[in-house]
């Protein structure tokens, strides 16, 4: 676009947006004066109209104040009276009817001699002119329903009465002098006095409402209806103002200026409470701003043309120095050193121009060099820059390594170390197991044997800490879900520990709805150990008193809420050692651990554990007044149809004969070490099995092969061929020797090493040390998961 174009459409849309400015401003200004002028137009053209209608009213008062002066002069008959009335009916036919009633409110003299001798005591215009002068609004006629001819406009039986007190000479009351004026009469006085307004402003539309709502006066054919919606301006009549305007809707739709004015009757004054309405379309009043806002307009496009031609001008005065300057430097060539810019010509602003476009150049031939000389140091470091990022990857990559391989070690010692440990603790648990059985012990021989079998029960305790603890740090625990009932895990968990309690004189004992509650869905096994640390511990720490485990149970739309609180009266802890209570290796204080023992990973473990499952874990305590432990979790409720599990081991209870002693089935036990086959051999053999020993996983798979076995029990690390090897040379083999199960009895015990002899063709697994009662289980539930194949004989 040209400069000159440009800076014409510039001062065109300045002056285009000034006049815009300008108009709104004016018409706003204009507007509102008029709809101020408008507004108090109409109010006062009703103002005008409600003090017609009130010196009317003040008039026909004033008529029957004179029939009341008449009648205490001059009147004093009945026959006098009449003649007054007819006169003032005659010479003023708006009266329906006029009357003299007494004190008691019979008639006595009224117009064509209508209602005397009746009573009118029960009519408002008798009961408030027997004491002042009144005014009453407009009403449908009672007892001249019926006795009135046709009224001389035709319009129905409707009045507004006017009264005033009938006095004697003396002054005192002595009865009523009232009159009934027809409303056409009315309607006929106030199109009268508004005739002159609206010849004057055709728009303007009044409408005169009684005090009930009723139309005296309005447009079309409303007369005689009531109007039921909230017109505009009544609101503030209401509240009291006498007078009143405002710019408003019609019921209608119509957008109005409005002015209300009211009579506020009294006893000085009476007259009709009627409210007289002036409207005026908006659209009427504003048409006289138009023509203003168009004169505006039409002097703004005069003035957007002007600014238009100002700057076309413009342009071509400071364009023309500057076509001279740009024609002068696109005979520039490449080569900036030697380019020259011609003389300049022109307003100072070009030489200005000029010499900084000159400065410029010579600034870019100076750059162009230093460029180039940057180019070749750019490449060098960047050349330098990829060999160190090289090394640096080289040694990111080798500290990777480092740590894969550093985690590698770390697990394959967790693995190792729980290996080595379970294996001899297999030996030394089953020997004393078996010795423990045997009757000739003396107590002192038994109670040794018992302390023997704690301390390794500590041991194997410590080490699932340890391997627990390293699972969960590594994000390692899998979670199960199987169903189970809270409350038979609560006391499942605290008959473990009801020996102990009970040897050191606790009242141990369960609190909670002992009700038929919903199973959940949850690793039940994780939970008891959580369960079993805490009520362990309360045990523990508890010398005198009670261990109680209270267990809480409420609904919610996602399945079942659990809190589990473990309360004692033990020693109770400190408040700053509780902070770091749930940290590894730590316990409350140093002589803890001398006095109660353990690892202090306990509580580690159960909070890992815990909010593995999105629960929390907590405690309060004080220290001497005892502790409470708690964990609360959120599981889903047990899916209908679940078939019931074996409350102990989660699985279905194992098969026995029908004899209800096992099954004299043959096994074949696979250890390396002497010490653990005797032992094994020694177990299952009391267990009533008959029993085939295999020195490693190669003679094993030749004795299968050889021979048919109920069931073999695998070791993993054996010479010659380890049991994982054996277990996939054995499902390879032909026939039903291929199918005989296979429980997996080793130290190897993490999850991931379950799950490998299972992916295998391992059928079960039994950690060492083994427990007789789950190595018999696991036994017979293996035995009786299908009809034995067809053996012969061993």
């Amino acid at each position: 676009m040209r400069l000159r174009t440009l800076l014409a459409l510039i001062f065109a849309v300045g002056a285009l947006l000034l006049t815009a400015a300008a108009t709104t401003v004016v018409s706003q200004f204009v507007s509102a004066r008029v709809q101020i002028r408008a507004e108090a137009h109409a109010a006062e053209l009703a103002e005008h109209l409600r003090q017609i209608i009130d010196a009317n009213m003040t008039e026909r008062l004033g008529d029957m104040a004179v029939l009341s002066s008449v009648a205490r002069t001059n009147a004093t008959t009945p026959e006098t009276r009449r003649a007054w009335v007819d006169a003032l009916r005659q010479s003023y036919p708006a009266y329906a009817w006029i009357g003299f009633a007494d004190q008691a409110g019979t008639v006595v003299a009224s117009t064509g001699g209508m209602l005397e001798g009746e009573s009118v005591a029960a009519r408002p215009w008798f009961q408030q002119g027997i004491r002042a002068p009144t005014v009453i609004d407009i009403h449908e006629a009672k007892l001249l329903a019926t006795r009135l001819p046709a009224l001389l406009y035709g319009e129905p039986r409707r009045f507004v009465d006017v009264a005033v007190p009938l006095r004697d000479s003396t002054g005192a009351h002595v009865g009523v002098v009232g009159g009934h004026l027809s409303v056409t009469w009315m309607r006929e006085m106030s199109r009268a006095a508004i005739a002159t307004a609206l010849k004057r402003e055709p728009s303007v539309e009044v409408l005169i409402l009684a005090g009930d709502g009723t139309v005296i006066l309005g447009p079309g054919d409303q007369a005689g209806r009531r109007i039921e919606a909230e017109l505009p301006t009544l609101p503030a009549l209401t509240a009291g103002a006498e007078l009143t305007s405002t710019r408003g809707t019609w019921p209608e739709g119509g957008d109005y200026f409005i002015g209300a004015s009211r009579a506020r009757p009294s006893v000085d004054q009476p007259t009709l409470p009627w409210t007289v309405l002036v409207r005026q379309p908006v659209e009427v009043a504003k048409a006289i701003s138009s023509p203003i806002v168009n004169r505006l307009m039409l002097g703004g496009a005069a003035f957007t043309l002007l600014f238009a031609l100002l700057g076309w001008w413009a342009a071509e005065y400071l364009a023309g120095p500057l076509r001279a300057l740009a024609g002068a430097a696109s005979t520039i060539g490449h080569d900036t050193a030697e380019a020259r810019l011609p003389k300049p010509r022109g307003y100072l602003e070009i030489s200005e121009l000029t010499g900084a476009l000159t400065g410029l150049l010579a600034r870019l031939g100076e750059r162009d060099r230093a460029l180039a000389q940057a180019n070749c140091d750019l490449e060098r470091r960047v050349s330098e820059r990829t060999a160190e990022l090289a090394q640096a990857r080289d040694r990111a990559e080798a500290a990777q390594a480092r740590a894969e391989a550093g985690e590698r070690a770390k697990s394959d010692f967790l693995a190792t170390m729980s290996h080595e440990v379970r294996t001899p603790l297999n030996a030394i648990v089953g020997f004393g197991d078996l010795l423990r059985d045997e009757s000739s012990l003396t107590p002192h021989q038994k109670r040794c044997i018992d302390q023997m079998r704690v301390g390794c029960e500590v041991l194997t305790s410590v080490v699932n800490d340890i391997l627990d603890y390293a699972r969960i740090e590594a994000d390692g625990v899998v979670l199960e879900a199987e169903p189970f009932s809270p409350r038979a895990l609560v006391e499942e968990t605290v008959a473990l520990v009801a020996g102990t309690a009970e040897r050191k004189g606790l009242d141990l004992r369960c609190e909670g709805d002992a009700s038929d509650e919903p199973r959940v869905m949850g690793d039940k096994t994780r939970l008891r150990q959580v369960l079993l640390n805490l009520v362990n511990n309360a045990v523990k720490f508890t010398q005198h008193g009670s261990v109680t485990v209270v267990l809480t149970r409420t609904a919610t739309a996602a399945g079942i809420d659990l809190r589990v609180a473990v309360r004692d009266t033990g020693i109770g802890i400190p408040v700053e050692a509780q902070a770091r209570l749930f940290t590894r290796f730590v316990q409350a204080d140093s002589s803890t651990t001398r006095r109660f023992g353990g690892t202090g990973l306990g509580l580690a473990i159960a909070k890992g554990l815990i909010e593995a499952m999105g629960g929390t874990i907590g405690l309060e305590s004080r220290d001497g007044e005892g502790s409470t432990f708690w964990f609360s979790v959120t599981l889903p409720r047990e899916p209908l149809g679940s078939q019931a599990l074996d409350p102990v081991t989660g699985t279905a209870p194992p098969v026995s004969s029908a004899s209800g002693t096992p099954r004299r089935a043959h096994l074949l036990l696979v250890e390396d070490g002497a010490i653990n086959r005797e032992i094994a051999q020694m177990v299952l053999e009391a267990m009533g099995y008959r029993i085939s020993t295999a020195c490693n996983g190669q003679e094993a798979v030749t004795m299968v092969r050889e021979q048919a076995y109920d069931l073999v029990l695998m070791d993993v690390e054996m010479p010659v061929m380890d049991g994982m090897t054996a277990i996939r040379h054995i499902r390879d083999l032909e026939g039903t020797a291929r199918h005989v199960p296979i429980i997996a009895m080793t130290a190897h015990v993490l999850p991931e090493q379950v799950q490998n002899l299972l992916a295998a063709g391992a059928d079960g697994h039994v950690g060492k040390p083994f427990d007789r009662a789950r190595l018999c289980a696991v036994i017979e539930r293996s035995l009786g998961a299908g009809p034995l194949p067809e053996r012969s004989a061993a």
